[in-house]
C-alpha cells in the first residue's frame, strides 16, 4: 500500500482485516463505521477516504467508495490526516477497535522532522522522507502504543501542539499547572519562548480563557427558547459548537443545566404573571357585579319611591320613557339618580343596560301593581 505524501504536514493511516476466516460483510460494514467516526471529528469532516476491495486483500491498488453501500465489500482503508489530529484521530480509532472483533493490520506513516523543516516542494521530490510503523492486532489497548511512539516521531512544534490542545480539550483553557508542564516541555525540546507562545495561542483558537467560551457559549445558547430545545437536534447542534470551540463536557453540561434552570425561572415568571393577571381580571369581575348589583338595589328604591299610579302603556318603551321622566320630574329624585350613577363608577352604557332590565321587569308586572 504505497502513498505519496500531499502534504509534509499530515500523517497516512492504512487499516486491513487480517481475519483468516473473514466475516465480509461485518469487516466492510465496521470500516465505514469508522470513516463515518474521523468524519465526525472536528476538522477532519472533509476526509477523503481510498477502499481496500475484498478481491485485493494484499493490494497494489485501492478501490473506491461503494455506490449505495452494495457495490463491493471492503476489508480496510487507508486516508491522510493533518500532524496535530494524531492523537485524537488514534483514539478514536482505538475506540473503534474495541467495538469490533476483528484483527486488523495498522500502517502510520509520519513524515521525518527533516522533511518538515525543509518544507519540501511536493513538485521536485515525490517522497519526502517519512517514518513508518507497523502494527497487527485487535486489542485497543496495543493499539494505544503507537500513540508515544508515533508522537515521539512528530516534530517538536507538533508535538508540543499536540499537548496544548489535549489540555485545552480536558480543562477548556491552559491552566496553571498546564503551563507549567509545557514549560518544562519547552525547555526538554529547546523551543523558543515565542514559538510556544503562538503554539498555545493556536491550541487555544479564538478564545484566550475559559471564561470566554462561556460568555460564548452562553450567547450561542440563547437560540434554545423552551426546555425541549435541550433535549432536540437543536442540543446535538449545540455540543457541536462546544467540541468545535474545545469546551469539555462537564463545562457544557453545567452550561447546559444553567440555561435550563433560566428556562425554568422564565417559565415561572411568565405563569404567575399569567395567574396574577387572571387573579386580577376576576377580582374586577367581582366588583363590576358588585356595582352593578348595589346600583340596581338602589335605582330599584328610587323606582319605588317615586312611583305613582300609571295607565298601563302599549308597549316597554313607552313605559320605560314614563317612569324616566316621572324620575326626572321632581330635582330630589333627579339628584338621587346622578349620585346613584356616580357613586357606583358606572359608565352611561352600564346604567342604561340596566335601568332597562329593571324597568322591563316592572313593565311585565305593571298589570299587577
Amino acid at each position: 500500500m504505497v502513498h505519496d505524501f500531499n502534504s509534509v504536514n499530515s500523517f497516512q493511516l492504512a487499516i486491513t482485516s487480517l481475519e483468516s476466516v473473514p466475516n465480509p460483510r461485518g469487516i466492510h460494514a465496521d470500516v465505514q463505521v469508522l470513516a463515518s467516526d474521523i468524519t465526525r471529528l472536528s476538522g477532519l469532516e472533509h476526509t477523503t477516504f481510498d477502499f481496500v476491495p475484498r478481491s485485493q486483500r494484499h493490494p497494489s491498488g485501492l478501490g473506491t467508495a461503494p455506490v449505495n453501500g452494495a457495490a463491493k465489500l471492503y476489508v480496510g482503508l487507508w486516508f491522510e490526516a493533518p500532524l496535530d489530529k494524531f492523537r485524537v484521530v488514534l483514539r478514536c480509532v482505538g475506540n473503534w477497535l474495541d467495538r469490533t472483533a476483528e484483527k486488523y493490520s495498522f500502517e502510520v506513516k509520519i513524515p521525518s522532522a527533516q522533511a518538515i523543516a525543509q518544507q519540501i516542494d511536493q513538485a521536485d521530490v515525490k517522497n519526502p522522507p517519512a517514518y513508518t510503523i507497523t502494527l497487527a492486532t485487535n486489542q485497543a489497548k496495543k493499539l494505544a502504543e503507537l500513540l508515544p511512539l508515533g508522537e515521539a516521531l512528530l516534530p517538536p512544534q507538533e508535538l508540543y501542539l499536540t499537548k496544548a490542545k489535549d489540555y485545552v480539550n480536558t480543562f477548556g483553557e491552559l491552566t496553571p499547572a498546564a503551563r507549567a508542564n509545557l514549560l518544562l516541555m519547552r525547555h526538554r525540546m529547546g523551543l523558543a519562548s515565542e514559538e510556544t507562545s503562538d503554539l498555545n495561542a493556536r491550541a487555544m483558537g479564538p478564545f484566550k480563557t475559559l471564561g470566554d467560551k462561556y460568555q460564548h457559549f452562553r450567547r450561542e445558547l440563547l437560540v434554545c427558547k423552551q426546555e425541549s430545545d435541550l433535549d432536540s437536534e437543536l442540543w446535538q447542534v449545540m455540543q457541536a459548537k462546544a467540541e468545535t470551540m474545545s469546551l469539555p463536557e462537564a463545562d457544557t453540561q453545567f452550561l447546559k443545566a444553567e440555561r435550563l434552570s433560566t428556562l425554568r425561572q422564565e417559565a415561572d415568571r411568565v405563569r404567575q404573571q399569567r395567574e396574577a393577571e387572571a387573579e386580577a381580571e376576576r377580582q374586577r369581575y367581582r366588583e363590576q357585579r358588585q356595582r352593578l348589583d348595589h346600583y340596581r338595589h338602589a335605582f330599584v328604591g328610587l323606582v319605588t319611591d317615586a312611583l305613582v299610579p300609571l295607565n298601563l302603556a302599549p308597549d316597554a318603551a313607552q313605559f320605560r320613557q314614563a317612569m324616566m321622566a316621572q324620575l326626572s320630574g321632581a330635582e330630589f329624585n333627579r339628584g338621587r339618580l346622578i349620585q346613584a350613577r356616580e357613586f357606583y363608577n358606572l359608565s352611561p352604557q352600564e346604567a342604561d343596560a340596566l335601568e332597562k332590565t329593571v324597568l322591563d321587569e316592572l313593565y311585565l308586572l305593571s298589570g299587577l301593581l
